[in-house]
């Protein structure tokens, strides 16, 4: 009886684990796959990249002043941070590590056990980008123990450590592109920025080289001709500026700085930058005409009132806010008065042109919005023109003016081209010019104009570095924040005795943790560093209140 007992035991723990396994096999079902292909992966890598750069862009565009907040009392204008359990800023860190993090690992295994090395040769490339973005954002993170599922406690890098870490990874893409040469392109439909073009891929991979070198001009071991050599196998032209598509058919896949996501609707263009394009800083006269430069019309908005010289392009300075905010619209005043006067001074939002408030809320119209700041505008991660002032400026460190003047030029020009270009084949987003492209006779005009040096000569710092920040406006957050960093925000152009960002002031009064410093970095994401990593915090002494204010390991001196 016992032993038919016990029989009868066995055959019906079989049948329920023949069960189970029918149960179990839904993870090995076509239709819910368990491993799913590379090519399946991969497009969802190229849209997180916004997740982390655009969330965070907000609190730094403040820092760097590409806009500033309507509000006196703003803490990121005044360089301070969210306080307590907050996760803002905290999303750089966040796809770092956990939207292309464990993904890319995936790709580049599965990638070299079928033998797709472009695929290797990209994921290679993204987590030597998502590692640059993160370092130059937070300085000491966790690299060398990232994605190790065995630990629960991780050690920070240091950002020296770091630096090299990225070396090797773009290295490894490169050893992978050139692996994949003459491989079938298994990319072609499933990579909406490149097409699984590897040259160009291997353009970008020299780019980031090029800009993790570049980053060390302070340092003793910063090598020049190295960046220079970067530049010159990256980025040929504005045709192989590497931007992210949005199909802008729902709130997931449309630009976060649309105006259906209505993210930016207190943000407003700085000073800074007016003076920039109307010519106050670089020519010394915003009387217009030669002096205004011919990209301001589409990369800023006009104020409803033109009577100030420049064109009615208005700017905030940091922590003051607007001075016409608290007026309402124009019209609600009776034309000529005071008021209406007043009213029509206010600095418009970034989706347009005498604009006050967001015109499309909710709704996916691709028409409404101007320049980077539209529904299905492109993000860019890395242009041409970018490339061509890091070499300018490391050819001019290194005494080769001619070659920096060069650089200076193309830059330029390679910013024009990227204002003009069509963005039609990425997935059908919209153009970013305003109106029509940039004509030829505007851009002679500019290029033999007081805002453009004439010759090597009489290039400077000054030139170079202002006219790279008017080419990243918009997009380039956290090279633009390392770029000044590197210059301590107001460090001297020895060659002028003024500052090498001309006209750049810092609030009035930093935020009350600062101690009178300006920022320096972003302290790691809080709910995932503050509440589970904390010993690892202590260490780095990222519990102190003025974290932030600590400078980074590449701007020291």
């Amino acid at each position: 009886m016992k032993k038919n007992l016990i029989t009868i035991l066995l055959l019906v723990l079989a049948i329920n684990m023949i069960g189970c396994k029918k149960f179990l096999s839904v993870n090995t079902d076509p239709a819910n796959p368990q491993n799913p292909s590379n090519g399946s992966v991969f497009p969802a890598m190229l849209a997180s990249i916004h997740r982390g750069t655009q969330y965070d862009a907000r609190y730094v565009g403040k820092y760097i002043q590409f806009w500033l907040s309507t509000s006196s009392a703003d803490n990121y204008d005044r360089h301070g941070y969210a306080p307590s359990a907050s996760d803002v800023t905290g999303d750089i860190w966040r796809q770092t590590y956990y939207g292309l993090g464990k993904n890319l690992d995936y790709i580049i295994s599965g990638g070299i056990q079928n033998q797709q090395y472009d695929y290797v040769a990209a994921a290679y490339a993204l987590k030597a980008y998502m590692f640059q973005e993160c370092t130059d954002t937070y300085s000491d993170i966790i690299f060398s123990q990232a994605f190790d599922d065995t630990r629960s406690y991780f050690d920070y890098d240091t950002q020296e450590d770091v630096y090299r870490g990225i070396d090797s990874l773009a290295r490894l893409s490169l050893k992978y592109a050139d692996m994949a040469t003459g491989q079938m392109n298994n990319m072609v439909n499933s990579d909406f920025a490149y097409f699984g073009n590897m040259a160009k891929w291997k353009k970008f991979v020299y780019g980031l080289l090029a800009l993790n070198y570049n980053n060390l001009t302070n340092k003793s071991i910063y090598k020049p001709d190295s960046v220079i050599s970067f530049c010159d196998k990256a980025m040929a032209s504005a045709d192989d500026d590497f931007v992210v598509a949005f199909d802008a058919t729902k709130n997931d896949n449309t630009n976060f700085f649309g105006t259906y996501r209505n993210n930016i609707g207190t943000f407003k263009q700085s000073n800074f930058i007016v003076k920039l394009l109307d010519g106050t800083s670089l020519a010394g006269n915003n009387s217009g005409g030669v002096y205004r430069d011919p990209r301001m019309k589409h990369l800023l908005t006009a104020s409803n009132d033109t009577t100030n010289g420049n064109g009615g392009f208005r700017g905030l300075d940091p922590a003051i806010g607007d001075p016409w905010n608290s007026l309402s619209a124009p019209e609600s005043y009776t034309v000529g008065s005071a008021n209406w006067t007043n009213a029509r001074k206010k600095v418009p939002v970034l989706w347009g042109d005498s604009m006050y408030s967001n015109p499309s809320a909710s709704s996916y119209t691709s028409q409404a919005g101007k320049y980077l700041f539209n529904n299905k505008a492109v993000l860019p991660v890395m242009t041409y023109s970018q490339i061509q002032f890091m070499k300018a400026e490391a050819a001019f460190r290194s005494g080769k003016t001619d070659v920096a003047y060069d650089a200076y030029l193309k830059g330029i020009n390679g910013h024009f081209d990227f204002i003009n270009r069509s963005y039609s084949a990425y997935r059908g987003d919209v153009n970013i010019y305003t109106g029509s492209p940039i004509s030829t006779a505007q851009r002679n005009a500019y290029l033999a104009g007081p805002n453009v040096k004439q010759n090597s000569a009489s290039l400077t710092l000054t030139d170079i570095m202002c006219q790279k920040y008017i080419a990243l406006f918009g997009w380039g957050w956290i090279e633009t924040w390392t770029d000044l960093r590197r210059y301590h925000y107001t460090d001297i152009d020895p060659m002028t005795s003024a500052q090498v960002y001309k006209n750049f002031t810092f609030p009035a009064t930093f935020a009350v943790d600062n101690n009178g410093k300006p920022v320096y970095r972003i302290r790691p994401r809080y709910n995932s560093e503050y509440v589970w990593n904390i010993q690892a915090l202590q260490k780095v002494g990222a519990l102190n209140p003025d974290y932030h204010t600590y400078e980074m390991w590449f701007s020291k001196n």
